[in-house]
């Protein structure tokens, strides 16, 4: 993983205030597709400075 995907999954659990922690899979311009502790796949995409569940 590159410094920057780290810097990504950072911003990410803190800005949503994740209990758990994910591993970054894939990335698709600004969608980020990570996994988290339990295995289960959540896709995020970056709108301005926030981080958004694609569902969002």
């Amino acid at each position: 993983m590159t410094q920057n995907e780290k810097e990504i999954i950072r911003e990410i659990v803190k800005q949503r205030s994740l209990p758990y922690s994910l591993e970054l899979i894939e990335t698709q311009g600004d969608k980020y597709i990570t996994r988290n502790n339990f295995g289960s796949e959540i896709t995020y995409i970056k709108k301005d400075d926030k981080y958004l569940l694609e569902e969002e």
